[in-house]
């Protein structure tokens, strides 16, 4: 498997890289970051993959319009999102499929960018996630199916605040690859949710960004965390709404968000940081050590200490 990044005019090759079938890895998570300075461009590429999933954050600055040939080995499941600027791409076989991403906006295929010319004039900066076949029907227990995406490309705001938790991903190693599979399972969750809601269902853009500063609350307030209706006070919105649109938008009651992100730094601390258990449990919110321990081992099924110490 591999990618190959060349100049489309003069067929030189700009960046590539190979990877094992499957991008499986001997170690947790693999990692490449490049930057290529041409005469009238600037190109980051900056890659992680691991079994099933590979991630590309691009950002391309050039002076002048430019075409690049993006060449892939293997027909995977595409997830691309344009960030900021203008992307417009092709198939090298047939010039009149052509699509058009500005910020905030999605393309979601199988295949499609395996053999594609993309026009860049100025900036512009993409989240390419990619899912072979058989890891994205092992996850979602069904082959994938074009029409069960959804057919505009305008990226939601939830999904805008997901894509950018993996963009700026702080952990490292075991960690990074726990928090990005769960973020890729969150994505699955919420495109196969869609899929199945009523046609009628309907949360108002007023309500959806209330229910999102409340998502934000419960991240910045992990130690002193507020009630549903404390939180529903705060944002200005009735908690029977916060409770069910909470749900909707993220796949988790408002405590059930709060254990996830309790439990992710605690595996940051304890992984990385080297903390002690009691200290872990301070920090994430819990004021019985024993209480944590439980909690933790329950979805790591390892003893938090254990952490600290490899």
């Amino acid at each position: 498997m591999g990618i190959t990044i060349s100049d489309y005019a003069s067929g030189e090759i700009i960046y590539t890289n190979s990877y094992p079938y499957n991008f499986e890895v001997p170690k947790d998570i693999d990692e490449n970051n490049r930057e290529i300075i041409g005469v009238d461009y600037q190109l980051q590429i900056s890659e992680k993959w691991f079994e099933g999933i590979h991630i590309t954050i691009t950002e391309i600055m050039t002076d002048i319009a430019r075409d690049f040939k993006y060449t892939s080995t293997y027909d995977n499941i595409g997830f691309l999102y344009c960030m900021e600027g203008e992307l417009n791409f092709h198939s090298n076989k047939a010039a009149e499929d052509f699509y058009k991403l500005t910020s905030k906006q999605q393309h979601i295929a199988q295949g499609q960018l395996s053999n594609t010319i993309v026009s860049v004039d100025g900036k512009l900066k993409y989240l390419h996630i990619q899912l072979t076949p058989s890891y994205y029907q092992r996850i979602a227990d069904t082959k994938f199916i074009q029409e069960s995406f959804p057919k505009e490309n305008i990226v939601e705001p939830e999904m805008e605040l997901l894509l950018q938790s993996i963009i700026n991903s702080k952990y490292v190693g075991r960690a990074n690859r726990l928090f990005i599979e769960s973020k890729i399972f969150e994505l699955i969750i919420h495109y196969i949710d869609q899929r199945n809601k009523p046609a009628n269902f309907l949360i108002k853009r007023d309500d959806v960004e209330k229910i999102l500063l409340a998502k934000q609350m419960v991240e910045a307030d992990i130690q002193k965390p507020k009630s549903l209706v404390e939180l529903s006070r705060k944002v200005g919105i009735n908690d029977y709404k916060l409770k069910k649109g909470f749900k909707e938008i993220t796949g988790y009651t408002v405590f059930g968000y709060l254990y996830k992100i309790r439990m992710e730094q605690a595996y940051h601390y304890l992984s990385q940081e080297k903390k002690s258990v009691n200290e872990v449990s301070y920090l994430v919110g819990y004021k019985n050590p024993q209480h944590f321990i439980y909690a933790f081992k329950k979805l790591y099924k390892v003893l938090p200490g254990s952490l600290n110490k490899s």
